[in-house]
């Protein structure tokens, strides 16, 4: 804590304090880690409160791409093969499936147009890991597995981000409190407080880029945890 006390100085100088202020002021940049104003009596600090959460939500992206010279004959071979996933995924009352991109490419030799690449994916959200990777593995057959990874769910997030925010505040008076008690100061008062929340990026815990044979296992997988984070950033002005 950088701590900037010129107005707070001038008061305790007349007293023969000086050298006295100087040992608080010293120990409260350790302890604190905060900033004060040029008045001395308004101090910044941010304090955190986490938790590693496990995971609850998987999502897998599968695909197919094809090439063709036949314009007709390579939409044909995508759509039966997203209509075949597509049937077998939303016979699982477990997952959501939904179309992802389709894209066309024309596909260039030596400046001409030889052949077409068509590609488009599906992706299946669901809470039911066993099922998804079950899933994944028959879908394998015909489409290639791009991508499986976890994260935590809305309503997970939620409820711990609001225990969170509970918590970290609490540590905020408890380090304002500590400030207080370090400065010297009779009493203090919240001037400001701002709450952000954050936590690490789903995880991809599976990458595959083509078959590896007619009929693949499932995915080995495991679902793992995400620590979510929430901190308060503010100020408390010291009497």
């Amino acid at each position: 804590m950088q701590v900037e006390s010129r107005g707070f100085m001038r008061r305790w100088c007349g007293a023969g304090r000086v050298v006295g202020v100087v040992g608080v002021l010293a120990i409260a940049a350790a302890a604190d880690g905060g900033e004060a104003d040029e008045a001395g009596r308004r101090v910044r600090f941010s304090v955190e409160s986490s938790r590693a959460v496990p995971n609850d939500r998987v999502q897998a992206v599968v695909g197919i791409t094809a090439e063709d010279a036949d314009p007709s004959a390579l939409a044909d071979t995508v759509n039966r093969a997203m209509a075949w996933a597509l049937e077998r995924a939303r016979a699982d009352p477990r997952v959501e499936a939904e179309s992802g991109r389709y894209q066309t490419h024309p596909v260039h030799e030596q400046g001409r147009l030889r052949r077409w690449r068509a590609s488009q994916t599906l992706v299946l959200n669901g809470s039911d890991t066993e099922a998804m990777a079950s899933l994944v593995g028959m879908l394998q057959e015909r489409l290639q597995l791009q991508s499986f990874g976890f994260s935590v769910s809305r309503e997970t997030r939620e409820r711990v981000e609001a225990e969170l925010v509970s918590e970290v505040l609490v540590a905020f008076r408890a380090r304002a409190e500590l400030v207080r008690k370090e400065l010297d100061a009779k009493a203090y008062a919240i001037d400001e407080v701002s709450i952000a929340t954050g936590g690490s990026p789903p995880i991809p815990v599976h990458r595959m880029e083509a078959l590896s044979s007619a009929a693949p296992a499932p995915p080995a997988v495991e679902a793992g945890s995400t620590r979510l984070v929430v901190t308060a950033h503010g100020a408390v002005v010291l009497e």
